[in-house]
């Protein structure tokens, strides 16, 4: 039976990116409860540089099908978003958050399902003036550069005015000053900030112990590692470590006052998985697709485990040889300019995945006093403002939807979820990264 924790309790947090800053910012606001707050990363500073929360950009949007219960919760964080915008306008910083709007395509004169079930939520929970539904010349008049776009068979769309996208590097910034303004302890580096393992007495959770095998006790434990969890701790299949892929070009001057108006954009997704950004202030031009994903098995764990792969251990890493060819044979067709320029920077960012895509935010089965807060399943950061507070409640036993929907629900995975392309093959040249001259336009 899990009981929440008491006032003046301490409580560690295993991981600094959305999850564990969001949930240590809201647990130090109860100064009634005064809780000590410990925050562990192996990390040496915030943003830390591999986290999937560090990055130029994340979409921030409502559109999420059937799905209201996310709906929602965005809509509640747009509110924040544009808050956080506020506090930061006072003390003359940049804004974290930007209301480009949505541009939903879908393909050959109809909407996908998906779309459909984004309007048709969205009007029946009120919002309906936010959405206009463009057809092809509406869309060529609106945005004359996407031309080529619409004659290649993305010739329908519909455009939300609320959405766009967050800079998450400088989000992750922004709340970790509130943190540590809050009297939030952090412990970062390989040795002191690393988690290596529980502190474990029978199933009664004590605490735990990092790489320089110190102790740490604490009367509540919250592990937000992220897609690392379940390479530290037992999740019983029910989340799973894969790579997605993003690359940036760098727009010339004048494609990037041509491109002025670009909203966050999305290609038929459900059947592509292709989305991106406008130009950001330095040019760059981001795109990302949302799969199934790839694997990276670890040696160490007996292969059963999925274990990020990453730039800061792999710093020549690009992106695998399968997603170039993929991307620019969707680009070649959707944004045909990009033929011409080189991809400037790629990397494979990772998720989390859950069985279900639900967040799996709940007292672990095997312990007490355990906490996990993962399966972001690639949609969380645009939840960073508010879903500390919810990820809280859940720690201090409090009944909501959210409570029930990110339960641990001890569901046996299908096949198929285990059934995804790796990352890398020693020796194999389907199952490679790109060279940096592959990442260069063909100019033949």
């Amino acid at each position: 039976m899990y009981t929440p924790p008491k006032p003046n309790s301490k409580i560690i947090i295993v991981g600094a990116g959305c999850f564990g800053l969001s949930t240590a910012f809201a647990l130090s606001k109860d100064k009634a409860k005064n809780y000590d707050i410990w925050v562990y990363d192996r990390g040496s500073s915030i943003p830390i540089s591999d986290a999937a929360s560090t990055d130029i950009s994340k979409a921030v949007r409502m559109d999420y099908g059937e799905n209201t219960l996310y709906m929602h919760l965005a809509v509640e964080a747009i509110d924040a978003w544009k808050q956080w915008n506020i506090e930061r306008a006072e003390k003359s910083l940049v804004p974290v958050y930007h209301n480009t709007g949505m541009l939903l395509f879908s393909a050959n004169g109809q909407y996908a399902e998906y779309e459909k079930d984004n309007m048709k939520s969205i009007r029946e929970a009120g919002f309906g003036d936010y959405i206009e539904e463009l057809n092809a010349e509406q869309l060529k008049q609106r945005y004359p550069y996407l031309s080529d776009t619409v004659d290649n068979g993305y010739d329908i769309a519909y455009a939300n005015k609320v959405g766009g996208w967050c800079n998450s590097s400088e989000s992750i910034k922004h709340l970790y000053n509130g943190c540590v303004q809050n009297g939030v302890n952090f412990i970062l580096g390989e040795e002191a900030g690393r988690f290596k393992e529980l502190l474990v007495d029978n199933c009664h959770i004590k605490g735990i112990i990092t790489a320089d095998k110190k102790q740490h006790t604490a009367d509540r434990v919250i592990v937000a590692a992220g897609p690392w969890t379940p390479s530290v701790i037992d999740m019983h299949g029910q989340a799973i470590a894969t790579g997605q892929y993003v690359i940036h070009f760098k727009l010339s001057k004048e494609d990037q006052a041509r491109m002025a108006t670009f909203p966050v954009w999305s290609a038929d997704v459900s059947n592509t998985g292709f989305y991106g950004f406008p130009c950001n202030e330095k040019g760059i031009l981001k795109i990302a697709k949302h799969s199934t994903g790839y694997l990276n098995p670890s040696d160490a764990l007996n292969q059963t485990i999925s274990v990020p792969r990453t730039q800061s251990t792999n710093p020549d890493d690009t992106i695998p040889k399968s997603a170039l060819a993929e991307a620019r044979a969707f680009l070649k067709k959707f944004l045909p300019f990009t033929d011409a320029l080189d991809v400037v920077y790629s990397r494979v960012c990772w998720y989390s995945d859950s069985i279900d895509g639900d967040f799996i935010i709940a007292p672990h089965p095997d312990y007490d006093n355990l906490i996990v807060a993962t399966g972001d399943s690639g949609h969380a950061m645009k939840f960073l403002p508010v879903i500390g507070d919810k990820i809280r409640d859940i720690v201090e036993d409090i009944d909501s939807r959210y409570k029930q929907a990110w339960a641990w629900k001890g569901k046996k995975a299908p096949k198929e979820f285990y059934e995804r392309p790796l990352l890398v093959k020693e020796g194999d040249q389907e199952f490679r990264m790109v060279t940096m001259e592959e990442l260069r336009a063909n100019k033949d």
